[in-house]
């Protein structure tokens, strides 16, 4: 075992560790306590992690079960941002709702050891040299969230949570026949049925893969991994999760969970794209986005509630991360990564600020929430930062990677005027057409998003409070999230870190590999 085996070892026992200790105890510092030990290691481990891979690029540890590159560092680095913050807010978040009665006295613990299972399953699916282990990851979180969704025990609640776990271990279903084609297309070329998924193994021999079964395998990849991501048409789950869920829950979900989703779709893509026709994942990935993108934008202009606005808005700007990817190049990958970093900080700000409005106003619609600006200044202005960082406004970070997206979309060289979609269908369009066609439609919609999305959070921000709603905010460990994620979306707009780039630049060379 190399040098990285320790910090590894260390990230995936902590968080498991933690969620055997969580349901040893009911009080509140021993859960604290145990969550925040463990959120330390995890942060000092994942500092470890990238420097190790920005000094010694790709590794392989503990007897070539987990695989790290920049790519895999960078979802780590993504998933551990957000888990920590997430986590100091759950604190104030679950002391509140103990106090008000609305969640019994065991319960915390359960949310804990839910809590870490969860970070446990998204970091081994990041950190798996197995595709296989990886769908199996992805399906554990599957199971974890599934609980997490129906936490307050609702009806609505109980209903988010089996529509979700319904329909994404549909989805997660037609992702493992995905991997199983994978797996029947090298198995032929290894003759090892025990490497035949390995992804160390699979990089190696990408390039003599049978295109014909990939290019089904991608497709159910696709739509199995999409549905997790939330692309249209397979988002129906979403909307109905992420308004029952507890606000905490929901930021790991939006800013985490379908980051982690992504991974798992770039990395079988990077496994793929050498053996498929050039440009048949990136066109099925840019036409999904564009539809994630087109649908989420209607549906946000007739939502009533602020949990479900925000809903869509992950629906829109995974399209949009999907429209850089399936662009490729240096420009729109870089732009597709950097968009699911700026997005997980800005979906997470968002959350925790809905999670604290909701405990002040005790509703989820638009219009019973007035004059938050006065009730909540701290809260009004993280809403503030977070709905004008999602409609890409500058300086924030998410103006940055969008323009990233669309310039390498409106600069894009398409080699054939044919985008061939399979056997059934192909549109034949000039490439300056198309590029020109695909750049208008998103930047119309972003127009209209713009305006629908500004109007409904200033509807919230501005106006009278509502009676007997009480004024001043009440300042404690929650709000610290707020403050920092705040602080990274300006601080990333202004001027990228340079090992964050460092990082970026070394996964595209990851994903672009052909």
């Amino acid at each position: 075992m190399n040098t990285i085996a320790a910090p590894v070892a260390a990230f995936l026992g902590a968080p498991l560790l933690a969620a055997l200790l969580s349901v040893t105890s009911t009080h509140t510092r021993f859960l604290r306590g145990v969550n925040l030990a463990t959120m330390t290691v995890l942060l000092v481990s994942v500092v470890a992690i990238v420097r190790e891979v920005l000094s010694q690029g790709s590794a392989t540890t503990l007897w070539d079960l987990v695989y790290l590159d920049a790519l895999s560092a960078f979802i780590l680095l993504i998933i551990i941002a957000i888990g920590c913050t997430a986590s100091l807010y759950s604190w104030a978040y679950l002391a509140h709702h103990l106090k008000q009665g609305s969640i019994a006295p065991g319960q915390p613990k359960l949310f804990w050891c839910l809590f870490h299972l969860f970070l446990f399953a998204m970091i081994v699916a990041t950190v798996a040299n197995s595709l296989g282990v990886l769908w199996v990851a992805m399906e554990g979180t599957t199971l974890a969230t599934a609980f997490l969704i129906s936490f307050f025990r609702s009806r609505e609640g109980f209903e988010a949570g089996w529509k979700y776990l319904i329909i994404c271990s549909v989805g997660i279903a037609l992702a493992l026949f995905g991997t199983v084609l994978t797996y029947y297309s090298s198995v032929h070329i290894l003759g090892d049925v025990s490497a035949a998924l390995n992804i160390t193994t699979l990089q190696k021999v990408a390039g003599r893969l049978d295109p014909q079964v990939l290019k089904l395998a991608f497709i159910f990849v696709l739509v199995g991994y999409g549905t997790k991501v939330g692309l249209a048409p397979m988002h129906s789950w979403l909307p109905e999760a992420y308004s029952e869920a507890p606000a905490p829950v929901v930021a790991m979900l939006a800013g985490v969970l379908e980051t982690v989703a992504v991974y798992a779709l770039l990395r079988s893509k990077s496994i793929m794209d050498p053996a498929l026709p050039e440009h048949y994942t990136g066109n099925l990935l840019m036409l999904i986005g564009i539809l994630s993108f087109v649908v989420a934008s209607f549906f946000i202009l007739i939502q009533h509630g602020y949990k479900r606005l925000f809903a869509y808005s992950s629906i829109e700007h995974m399209g949009i991360a999907m429209v850089g990817f399936g662009v490729g190049g240096a420009t729109g990958t870089f732009g597709g990564l950097f968009h699911l970093l700026n997005h997980a900080l800005a979906k997470s700000l968002a959350f925790f600020s809905a999670g604290n409005i909701h405990r002040r106003f005790g509703s989820l619609e638009i219009k019973d929430v007035r004059g938050l600006i006065t009730v909540q200044p701290v809260t009004a202005i993280a809403l503030l930062v977070a709905g004008l960082a999602l409609v890409g406004m500058p300086p924030f970070s998410l103006f940055l990677s969008e323009v990233m997206v669309v310039s390498a979309l409106a600069t894009q060289s398409f080699t054939s005027d044919t985008l061939h979609l399979g056997r059934s269908l192909t549109i034949i369009m000039a490439h300056d057409v198309r590029s020109l066609a695909f750049v208008t439609v998103m930047l119309v919609f972003a127009v209209v998003l713009f305006g629908g999305f500004t109007y409904r959070l200033a509807s919230m921000v501005w106006g009278t409070a509502p009676d007997g709603v009480r004024r001043g905010e009440e300042w404690d460990v929650g709000h610290i999230p707020l403050l920092l994620t705040v602080a990274a979306i300006v601080g990333l707009g202004v001027a990228m870190p340079e090992p964050v780039k460092r990082l970026i630049d070394k996964a595209v060379t990851i994903i672009m590999v052909r």
